[in-house]
């Protein structure tokens, strides 16, 4: 589905904004590039998203927050960052937003490891 938000800055109208949402017919994109290498390093982990465009998009959100903790100015721990997707994961299960698998401990380090590989090279590991 897109969303179109439509705000005319220069009207003075007090209605309320206007949201149209309208189906699209267009399939999902397969991943490309860095996308790719990361949806393949986690593939080869055994962490699959089951065909689900939610939760493959849902794990290049948490590999790319991976490296936005891994890098400056403010780096975190690798520990520290697989800690936040193992949280990550329970609050969007507590939302009921369901995954196709349970992380463990080794899961969101083997998530954390292809964000690295695939997103962020320079960031500690």
């Amino acid at each position: 589905m897109g969303v179109y938000l439509s705000r005319d800055k220069t009207a003075t109208s007090p209605g309320p904004q206007t949201v149209t949402i309208s189906a699209s017919s267009a399939a999902i994109a397969p991943a490309d590039g860095a996308d790719a290498q990361f949806l393949s390093l986690l593939d080869g982990y055994g962490i699959k998203d089951n065909g689900k465009a939610a939760i493959r998009q849902r794990f290049m959100e948490l590999g790319h927050h991976t490296c936005f903790l891994l890098l400056p100015p403010r780096p975190q721990s690798l520990e520290l960052t697989v800690n936040n997707i193992l949280s990550a994961q329970d609050q969007d299960t507590a939302a009921g937003n369901r995954w196709p698998m349970r992380f463990t401990h080794d899961d969101a380090e083997h998530l954390a490891q292809s964000a690295i590989t695939a997103y962020c090279p320079s960031a500690q590991k």
